[in-house]
C-alpha cells in the first residue's frame, strides 16, 4: 500500500471532522467469481479501494480527490471504461489491503511497492514517490543523527504499513515498533508519551497534525525514512492485459502534452503536489522598488528574494527569470481572467478581497505623496488633497487610498507606469504624485533624477503586501504557498536567523513602531508566566505552544510569552513553535547579536533583566528593535527555566512627549537629532534643508531641540525662534563669559564634529540665559549644522568620550593607519587583513571596518555574514541611519559620529559607540570606533 495502512486510523479523524461520507465497507459492482473474464467485463466491475492519504487519495467537503484518484479517473477513461470518484471505495488501509490480497477484480491505491510486497499483487505506477519521516514532539530533545540513535526510541507505525518494514530493514527491533489501528491512535499515543516517535510520511503527518491538533508544525521531523515509490496494487489474479491497459495508459498521460508543454500527468500532479503545481503557475509583477523591480534584464526586490525562498523550501524548480514585469492593470486583468497567474505585491482591500486568492502578508510599506521641492506644496490635512492633480498609477491602491480621504476622481490622474507618472510630475502635468515611499525614491533614482528634487509631502497609509492568486488556482497550491510564507518566516538556520529575515535586513533594515502595550505587561506577563510553570510547568508548556491567553494576547500578539530552560533550549513560545526543542546558544539575531546567550548569562547571574536585540513583529511584519524582559524561575518540576516576553521599541525621543519648557533631552537623544537633520540635508540639499530648519513646526524643532546653521564665515543660515538674524553675521558673537562660541562651533564642525559649551539664551524659556551643550556637524565645506540642550548633566558619558582629544586623535591614527596600510598592500589584500580576527588591525573590539558607497559590507570581523551585505538602511535605536551617515562624512573628508552598536567584547550586546570614519578612495571608506561603556571602565 502507500505508506498508507496507517489510515485505519483515520477513519477515527476522518469521521470525527466529516471527512468521510461513505460507508467504510461498502463496494461498488460485483467481484468477479474467476480471473477468467474477458477485459471488458473486468474493468466494468473493477472494485476500487483507497484511505485518507493526502494529497494522493482524501476526502475533503464530501469529495473525494487527490493525485492517484484524478489519475484513476483518466487512465480508465483511456481505457475504455471511466471509473469515476463516486465509486471508489475509501475504507480504512488494512480493509482495503486485505480484500485486494484475497479477491478478484480489485485494485488499491496509492500503495508503497516494496519487496517484501512485490509477489503479492499486481503493479501499475509509478504514480509518484512519497518519504517516510519520524515525527517528535517538540520537547524530544535527544538528536537524531542516524539508524544507530533509534535504538532507544517507541516508534509508533499503523498496522501493515510499509513503514513498519522500512523501520526493520535500519536495524530498528521489532519490540521497538508499535503498530496502531490509526492515525488519531498514533498521536494520542504521541501526546500522551506511549511512544515517543511516529512513522508517516511527512506531508499527509502534517496535514492530520493539523486537524488534530490545529497546527501544522505540531511535531517536528527527527529523522528521514527511504523514498518508496506508489503504484496501483491489483489482486495478483489480475489478467496480465488488463494491467498492460492500464499501464499504457499511465505512460501515455505521461507523455501527451498541452500547448504549453505540460503533460496530463504533471497537470493532475500540479493540482495536488506543491512543487509540481506553483512551477506551472504564471507570475507577474509590476515596477515596484524595493518590492518588485527589474535591473540589468533581471527581476528583483524584496517579494522576488521572499518568492524564491519559497520554491526553494517547497521545492519548485522555478526561479526569478520565470517572473514578468507588466503594468499593474494588465497583471490584475490577467488574474481575473483564471489564468493559473501569482500577481504581486498587492494590498489587500475590500473591493479586491473576493476576486483573488491571497497568501500574506509577507511585508508592509508607506504610501506617500511627492512634491517637487521647488512648488512649495504644504499639506497639513486631507482636506487639502483636492486643491492639486494627483497622479497614481492605473487600478494601484494609491487610487483607493486618495479615495479614501475624500479626494475627487476628476483630480486623480492615472498613468500605466511609475516611471509616467514621474515624467508627469516633473512636466507639470500634476502636482503630486502618489506611490510607495521606496518606490518613489527608487523611480527617481532609475530615472536619473535627483531624489533631493523631490520630497514627501503627506503621508496616505501604511500597508501590508499580498501575493494574490487567479481563482482557479487550487486552494491546495494557494494553501502550501502561504504555508511555505509562514516557513520562511519563522524556520531559523544554523545562525539562528530566518530566509525572511536576511532579506529584510538586506532590503530594507531595522525600523521602529509605535508601542501598542506597556513594557509594564511585558513584565506582568512574565510574571503570570513564571508563576504558572512554578505551579504546573509541563502543561504551561503546552498552553503556551498553543497560543493560549494569557501567555499570547488575543488582542494584540506582538505581547507573548517564550521560555528556556537553562541549557538554552527553548522549552515554549506562543509566537513560533517551530522555535520549540531547537537549541539557541551561540545563535544569533539577523544583525548578529547573540542576545539568546545574553538572556542566559544575565538570568543566570542577576535572575531578572532587559536585553536589546532585532526581531520580526508576528502582526506589523518587518523587522523592529525590540527589548525583552526575563526572570529565572522554578518549574513545578524541580527545573530552572527563564520566562521572557518582549515589547517593540518605539524609536521617536522621549521629548517629543515632554512640555517644551522642559529640559528632558539627552546627550544622546541631543546627538541622534543632529545626525539625522545631517543626513535629511544631504538627501534634500541645503535649500530644502534650510527651508525645514528654520520652520518653527517642522520635524527638526522638538520641544528645546532645533536645529541652526552657519556657514563657515559665521552668516546665520538657520535660526527658527530668531528669524530676524538670519542673513546677519555672528562670527565675533560672545557669550556671558567672553567665548566666541560661534566660532568655537565652526572650528569643531571643521575638525569633524562634536561637542561645545557655552551660555545661550534658552527660547522655551522666555530666552532666559543658561548652560548650552551644542553638538555640531559640518554638511560640506561650505557650511554647519547643531542643535543643543540646556543645562546638560554634568556627568555625561558620551560627552567626556566626545570632547576627549586622546580617543578622538587616537581614532583618527587608526583609520589613518588602515587607509595607508591599504593605499600600500592593495584593496583585496586589505580588506582580507581587516577581516582576520587576528590580524594587526583586529584589537579587542576596536577593530576596522570597510564598506563602499553603496552601503555593502566589505570587512566586518565579528560579523563575517553580513559581508556582502548592503546596510544602507539600518537606523539605531534612536532612528539615526547610521551607515549612511558615515557615508557622507567619508564622502566629505571624514567625520565623527555617535550611534549603537554591537559590542564583540560583551557578547555583541547594543551599546552607544563613537566612530571616525574616512574614505580611501572614490570607491570604498574606512572607519573604526569605540564603545563608551568600555573607555568608562578603563577610567
Amino acid at each position: 500500500m502507500s505508506q498508507s495502512v496507517w489510515y485505519t486510523c483515520f477513519i477515527l479523524i476522518a469521521v470525527f471532522f466529516g471527512a468521510i461520507s461513505p460507508a467504510a465497507g461498502s463496494t461498488s459492482g460485483c467481484e468477479a467469481a474467476s480471473a477468467d473474464i474477458d477485459d471488458n467485463t473486468i474493468l466494468a466491475n473493477l472494485t476500487c479501494y483507497t484511505e485518507q492519504l493526502p494529497p494522493y487519495n482524501y476526502m475533503e467537503n464530501g469529495t473525494l480527490k487527490g493525485v492517484s484518484v484524478d489519475l484513476l479517473e483518466a487512465i480508465t477513461e483511456k481505457v475504455g471504461k471511466k471509473v469515476t470518484r463516486e465509486e471508489i471505495n475509501l475504507v480504512p488501509w488494512t480493509e482495503g489491503y486485505q480484500n485486494v490480497l484475497t479477491r478478484n477484480n480489485t485494485v488499491l491505491f496509492a500503495t508503497a511497492k516494496t519487496p517484501e510486497r512485490e509477489q503479492s499483487f499486481k503493479w501499475v505506477g509509478p504514480i509518484y514517490s512519497d518519504r517516510y519521516v519520524l515525527f517528535a514532539k517538540r520537547d524530544l530533545g535527544s538528536k537524531i543523527d542516524g539508524p544507530e540513535d533509534l535504538k532507544e526510541y517507541r516508534i509508533g507505525v499503523l498496522t501493515d504499513d510499509a513503514a513498519a518494514q522500512q523501520l526493520l530493514d535500519i536495524g530498528v527491533n521489532q519490540s521497538q515498533i508499535v503498530p496502531k489501528s490509526n492515525v488519531s491512535a498514533n498521536i494520542a499515543a504521541l501526546e500522551n508519551d506511549e511512544i515517543d516517535l511516529w512513522a508517516c510520511p511527512e506531508e499527509a503527518g502534517r496535514y492530520f497534525a493539523e486537524q488534530v491538533t490545529g497546527n501544522y508544525y505540531s511535531y517536528t521531523v527527527v529523522y528521514q525514512l527511504e523514498t518508496q515509490d506508489l503504484y496501483y496494487a491489483f489482486n495478483i489474479n489480475t489478467s496480465d492485459s488488463v494491467i498492460k491497459s492500464f499501464q499504457q495508459a499511465l505512460d501515455a498521460l505521461k507523455q501527451e502534452k498541452d500547448a504549453a508543454g505540460i503533460s496530463t500527468y504533471d497537470r493532475i500532479l500540479g493540482q495536488y503536489i506543491p512543487s509540481i503545481g506553483l512551477a506551472q503557475l504564471n507570475y507577474l509583477t509590476e515596477e515596484w522598488a524595493p518590492f518588485n523591480y527589474q535591473e540589468d534584464g533581471s527581476v528583483k526586490g524584496i517579494s522576488v528574494e521572499l518568492l524564491e525562498s519559497i520554491f526553494k523550501n517547497v521545492g519548485v524548480n522555478s526561479s526569478q527569470p520565470d517572473v514578468r514585469i507588466v503594468p499593474l492593470a494588465k497583471g490584475f486583468q490577467t488574474a481575473q481572467n483564471n489564468t493559473s497567474t501569482v500577481l504581486f505585491s498587492i494590498v489587500r482591500t475590500p473591493e479586491r478581497e473576493p476576486l483573488y486568492k491571497w497568501a500574506g502578508p509577507f511585508t508592509r510599506a508607506s504610501f506617500v505623496l511627492y512634491a517637487p521641492i521647488n512648488s512649495k506644496i504644504r499639506i497639513s490635512s486631507a482636506e487639502d488633497l483636492n486643491q492639486y492633480r494627483i497622479g497614481a498609477v492605473q487600478a494601484s491602491i494609491e487610487n483607493d487610498l486618495l479615495a479614501s480621504q475624500g479626494m475627487n476622481e476628476s483630480q486623480i490622474v492615472n498613468g500605466e507606469t511609475p516611471e509616467d507618472l514621474l515624467q508627469m510630475l516633473d512636466e507639470g502635468e500634476i502636482d503630486l504624485w502618489a506611490t510607495g515611499d521606496l518606490a518613489g525614491r527608487h523611480q527617481m533614482l532609475q530615472s536619473s533624477g535627483d531624489p533631493n528634487a523631490y520630497e514627501i509631502v503627506y503621508t496616505l497609509s501604511e500597508n501590508d503586501f499580498y501575493y494574490i492568486f487567479s481563482k482557479d488556482v487550487p486552494d491546495t497550491l494557494v494553501s502550501a504557498f502561504e504555508q511555505a510564507i509562514e516557513t520562511v518566516k519563522y524556520q531559523k538556520d544554523e545562525q539562528g536567523v530566518s530566509d525572511y529575515e536576511r532579506i529584510i535586513y538586506r532590503n530594507l533594515g531595522v525600523g521602529c513602531t509605535q508601542q501598542t502595550f506597556s513594557d509594564n505587561a511585558v513584565i506582568e506577563l512574565v510574571n503570570t508566566t513564571a508563576a504558572a510553570i512554578e505551579k504546573d510547568a509541563s502543561g504551561t508548556f503546552r498552553r503556551i505552544n498553543v497560543g493560549e491567553t494569557p501567555y499570547r494576547d488575543s488582542e494584540d500578539p506582538g505581547l507573548y510569552s517564550f521560555v528556556y530552560d537553562t541549557n538554552m533550549t527553548v522549552v515554549a513560545h506562543a509566537d513560533n513553535i517551530q522555535l520549540v526543542g531547537k537549541n539557541m546558544t551561540g545563535k544569533a539575531d539577523v544583525a548578529g547579536n547573540p542576545f539568546h546567550d545574553e538572556i542566559l548569562e544575565g538570568a543566570l547571574s542577576n535572575r531578572t533583566g532587559w536585553v536589546d536585540y532585532v526581531y520580526m513583529h508576528p502582526v506589523q511584519t518587518n523587522l523592529y528593535y525590540k527589548t525583552t524582559y526575563y526572570r529565572l524561575t522554578q518549574g513545578s518540576d524541580g527545573n530552572s527555566y527563564i520566562v521572557c516576553s518582549g515589547n517593540y521599541k518605539d524609536c521617536k525621543n522621549e521629548s517629543e512627549e515632554a512640555p517644551a519648557n522642559n529640559s528632558t533631552a539627552s546627550p544622546e537623544e541631543l546627538v541622534a537629532f543632529v545626525e539625522k537633520a545631517f543626513e535629511y540635508a544631504h538627501v534634500n540639499g541645503q535649500e530644502t534643508a534650510l527651508r525645514e530648519f528654520n520652520n518653527q513646526t517642522g520635524k527638526f524643532v522638538d520641544g528645546e531641540l532645533y536645529i541652526f546653521a552657519y556657514d563657515t564665515k559665521g552668516n546665520t543660515l538657520a535660526l527658527p525662534f530668531q528669524p530676524e538674524i538670519i542673513g546677519t553675521n555672528r562670527w565675533n558673537l560672545t557669550d556671558a563669559n567672553g567665548t566666541l562660541f560661534i566660532q568655537d562651533l565652526i572650528a569643531t564642525a571643521q575638525s569633524g564634529g562634536g561637542f561645545v559649551q557655552y551660555l545661550y539664551e534658552d527660547p522655551a524659556d522666555n530666552f532666559t540665559v543658561k548652560q548650552k551643550l551644542s553638538y555640531v556637524m559640518m554638511v560640506d565645506n561650505d557650511w554647519i549644522i547643531g542643535a543643543g540642550i540646556y543645562n546638560p548633566p554634568e556627568n555625561s558619558s558620551i560627552v567626556s568620550v566626545g570632547t576627549d582629544p586622546q580617543v578622538r586623535n587616537s581614532l583618527k591614527s587608526f583609520v589613518g593607519e588602515a587607509i595607508s596600510y591599504a593605499n600600500t598592500s592593495g584593496k583585496d589584500a586589505a580588506i582580507a587583513e581587516f577581516n582576520d580576527q587576528n590580524g594587526t588591525f583586529v584589537r579587542g573590539n576596536l577593530y576596522i571596518y570597510a564598506f563602499d558607497y553603496n552601503g555593502t559590507t566589505l570587512a566586518l570581523p565579528y560579523q563575517p555574514q553580513l559581508i556582502g551585505t548592503d546596510l544602507s538602511g539600518l537606523q539605531d535605536p534612536y532612528g539615526v541611519n547610521y551607515t549612511k551617515v558615515e557615508i557622507f562624512l567619508a564622502q566629505q573628508g571624514g567625520g565623527y559620529l555617535f550611534y549603537h552598536y554591537y559590542n564583540p567584547a560583551r557578547n555583541m550586546t547594543l551599546e552607544p559607540k563613537m566612530s571616525y570614519v574616512q574614505s580611501v578612495d572614490d570607491t570604498w571608506w574606512l572607519g573604526a570606533g569605540t564603545y563608551i561603556e568600555d573607555l568608562n571602565q578603563t577610567t
